[in-house]
């Protein structure tokens, strides 16, 4: 972990300002263990794809996702964050 996650970390929806998760980011790692991809992400949150994708893309930039193998896992980081 690195401190410019922390930083990036106040300016995201996803990150309420006392450092938790919001729910929406809750529910898209859950989506994401085991890894799944985007399309299969809008479907367990019974959401379009376009809503869901600024979200995903905003857990990959803070580190809580990662790309393995063309899909998105929870990261040791996402894992801590979440308490998986």
């Amino acid at each position: 972990m690195t401190a410019d996650m922390y930083d990036a970390a106040e300016d995201t929806p996803q990150i309420k300002p006392d450092g938790t998760l919001t729910q929406s980011a809750k529910d898209i790692l859950k989506a994401c263990d085991p890894p799944a991809t985007a399309e299969d992400i809008s479907r367990a949150l019974v959401r379009h794809f376009s809503q869901v994708q600024p979200m995903v893309r905003d857990l990959v930039n803070l580190g809580l996702l990662e790309d393995r193998n063309g899909r998105l896992a929870v990261s040791d980081y996402g894992r801590e964050k979440l308490d998986i």
